[in-house]
């Protein structure tokens, strides 16, 4: 499994993680989120409303993402002989690995206004995403950049130190 296959499924995990609450239980997200002093009430209908229909678009989400990434084929497999990303990733990345990043920071931000611990939670998780998806979109994906021989990165070069053993065997060659 590549990276970007192990990010989208970790992110549609996430997204399950935060709507499953919201689906069956909206209540218990109220209680978690209330200031204290105002004390438990049960939510009324839009609440309840409002919090399984934010579920069930988290779990849209999460399998938007497994699916646009090429995570999950869609077709056969034999006729996906090449084991190519899917042209949508990139976008799906930065879509979601944005939507983490917002996420982590209203709920950092509530966490120091509030200090209720469910926001503390879900910035934990949130930023965790948001840094995977970071590091996907920097570092995942290409494997055309690969050397078959050697195994090492042919976009690395020797800028601040040289490399003198190519070097020599450079000057050695062309003598």
């Amino acid at each position: 499994m590549d990276v970007v296959s192990s990010y989208s499924f970790a992110s549609c995990g996430w997204h399950l993680v935060q709507a499953i609450p919201l689906i069956i239980w909206p209540q218990a997200i109220n209680g978690l989120l209330t200031i204290d002093g105002q004390g438990m009430r049960p939510p009324n209908d839009i609440e309840n409303y409002f919090a399984r229909s934010l579920g069930f678009a988290q779990i849209a989400l999460g399998l938007v993402t497994v699916v646009l990434t090429g995570s999950l084929p869609l077709n056969s497999l034999v006729e996906n002989a090449s084991d190519s990303i899917s042209p949508y990733a990139a976008a799906v990345l930065l879509i979601t690995m944005l939507h983490h990043g917002f996420t982590a920071f209203y709920g950092w931000t509530k966490y120091n206004s509030t200090d209720q611990t469910g926001f503390l939670l879900g910035f934990i998780g949130s930023v965790t995403m948001a840094v995977f998806g970071l590091w996907c979109l920097m570092f995942g994906g290409d494997k055309a950049r690969i050397s078959k021989r050697t195994g090492a990165d042919k976009r690395t070069s020797g800028f601040p130190f040289a490399n003198a053993e190519a070097g020599k065997r450079k000057a050695k060659k062309t003598l």
